[in-house]
C-alpha cells in the first residue's frame, strides 16, 4: 500500500460494466485519494455519460496532481449531472450515435479532450466546426460539403491528429491528401476507388493516403512494360515513405489492357523493385488476366483454362511472397470476378 503514492499510469482492464455502479465510484474515488502521483488513468471498459460517475469527476478534479487525466472509452447518453461540472481532466472518444452534436458542444465547452472521432454512417459535416482538444484520429470521415481551406482551417486546429479513415460516402477531391497524391502522381491520372478502409496519415507535415484503391486511367501502348512500372513506381513514391510506419494497403488497376501482355514475372519484378513497404496487394482483374493467359499457353486448347487460374494464383503468390517476405497478404480477381486471396 505504500507504493500507491508512486504510481503515475494505471490502467483498469477489469470490465467494470458488470459491477455495481456505487461500487465503481466507491473504487475509483479510493484509487484517486491514495495514487497522488497519477498522471493517467484509461478505463477502456467504462463510458462516460452516467451520473453516478459525478462523485469520481469531483475527485479527479480535486486531485493534487496538475496532469492527471481520466481516459474513458467512449460517450454514452449524458446525464444532467455531469453538465455542470469542469471536464478538463476527462478524455474521450466520440462516437456520434450515443452523443449528439449539441452535447458534444457542451461537453467541449466543459474541457473535456477528445482523443478519437467516429462517425461512420453520418455524413453531416457540422461537427468539423468544433474544435476537439487531444484529438488523435478519425474514423468515418466524410467531408464532401468542405473546401480545400475548411478541411485544412480543421487540420491546422488539430495538430495531434495523425490518422483519418475514411468514409466510404468520402469522394472529395478538395483534400490536402488528394491534392499531395495527384501532385506525386504527376502526369498520370488515376481514380481513387471504393476500399474497405481508405485511410490518410499525417506524414512529414503532409496528409497522405496509406490504404488506398488506385485505378490508372492513361491509356498504355500494347507491350509496355516500362510504362506500367512507371506508373506503379510512382505510386510507390505518392505513399508514407518511412519505415516506422505501418505498412500501406494498396488495391491496384489498370483501366488500360495491360493483363493482356504482362507477365507474371514482369509484374513480380515490378512490384519487388517498388512495392518493398506495403502490407496488403490488392492486384484486381488484371491479375487474372494475366494468369488466365499464361495458362491458356501451358494447358491443352480447349480446356476449361479457368480452372486452373486460381492454382496458378497459389504459385504466384509463393513466388511473390519469396520476392517481398513483409507481405502480409495478396489477392486478385479472375476475369470472371472471382476472388483469389490468401
Amino acid at each position: 500500500m505504500h507504493l500507491l503514492p508512486l504510481i503515475r499510469e494505471l490502467s483498469i482492464r477489469v470490465p467494470l460494466r458488470s459491477s455495481n455502479e456505487k461500487e465503481i465510484a466507491l473504487f475509483l474515488v479510493d484509487v484517486l485519494s491514495r495514487c497522488t502521483c497519477l498522471e493517467h488513468i484509461d478505463i477502456p471498459y467504462l463510458s462516460f455519460g452516467r451520473g453516478y460517475l459525478l462523485p469520481i469527476i469531483e475527485a479527479l478534479n480535486s486531485h493534487p496532481s496538475d496532469n492527471i487525466r481520466l481516459q474513458f472509452e467512449s460517450i454514452k447518453y449524458v446525464d444532467p449531472e455531469l453538465l455542470n461540472i469542469s471536464l478538463s481532466r476527462v478524455i474521450c472518444g466520440w462516437e456520434w450515435r450515443k452523443c449528439f452534436d449539441e452535447e458534444m458542444k457542451t461537453l467541449l465547452a466543459q474541457g473535456m479532450s477528445i482523443r478519437s472521432i467516429y462517425r461512420n454512417g453520418y455524413v453531416d459535416d457540422n461537427w468539423m466546426d468544433m474544435t476537439y482538444p487531444g484529438l488523435i484520429s478519425i474514423n468515418g470521415w466524410s467531408g464532401n460539403e468542405r473546401s480545400l481551406q475548411s478541411t485544412i482551417d480543421f487540420l491546422l486546429r488539430h495538430p495531434l491528429l495523425e490518422r483519418i479513415t475514411l468514409s466510404e460516402a468520402h469522394n472529395c477531391d478538395m483534400t490536402p491528401w488528394r491534392v499531395a497524391f495527384a501532385s506525386k502522381m504527376f502526369p498520370y491520372l488515376f481514380e481513387i476507388g471504393l476500399f474497405e478502409r481508405n485511410s490518410v496519415v499525417k506524414f512529414g507535415g503532409e496528409w497522405l493516403y496509406e490504404d488506398v484503391k488506385v485505378i490508372f486511367q492513361d491509356d498504355i501502348s500494347h507491350g509496355d512494360v516500362e510504362t506500367v512500372e512507371s506508373m506503379v513506381r510512382a505510386l510507390s513514391k505518392a505513399l508514407p515513405q518511412s519505415p516506422n510506419s505501418e505498412f500501406p494497403c494498396v488495391e491496384l488497376d489498370f483501366l488500360s489492357p495491360v493483363g493482356e501482355y504482362l507477365t507474371s514475372d514482369d509484374l513480380i519484378s515490378i512490384l519487388t523493385r517498388n512495392m518493398n513497404d506495403v502490407k496488403t496487394l490488392d492486384l484486381g482483374k488484371f491479375l487474372g488476366d494475366i494468369l488466365t493467359r499464361e495458362c491458356s499457353h501451358i494447358h491443352e486448347p480447349g480446356s476449361a483454362v479457368q480452372e486452373h487460374v486460381v492454382p496458378a494464383f497459389r504459385s504466384f503468390r509463393e513466388r511473390l511472397y519469396q520476392a517481398l517476405p513483409r507481405l502480409g497478404s495478396i489477392r486478385g480477381q479472375t476475369p470472371q470476378g472471382k476472388w483469389m486471396f490468401w
